[in-house]
């Protein structure tokens, strides 16, 4: 038995993606660094150019509490 383990790399937040899903949710760049232990230079890198594949459903999980898609990960038996 073979595991395979499929991200979906067509998920992506842009950087105007985040800073809207933050403004919705009241978060500034203090707060998340605070709250989830991030460096202020990572979140500002992240408003800037976006993020894609998991990392795009990671960021939107901080922001919202919320995964992007429940099923973001699929392990099949080969």
């Amino acid at each position: 038995e073979r595991y395979v383990m499929e991200a979906h790399q067509d998920l992506a937040l842009t950087g105007s993606d985040i800073c809207r899903l933050m403004r919705q949710h009241g978060l500034t760049i203090r707060s998340l660094a605070a709250q989830f232990n991030l460096t202020l230079k990572r979140i500002r890198e992240v408003r800037t150019h976006g993020v894609q594949g998991f990392a795009a459903n990671e960021w939107h999980r901080l922001i919202t509490g919320k995964w992007m898609d429940q099923a973001s990960i699929q392990c099949e038996i080969a």
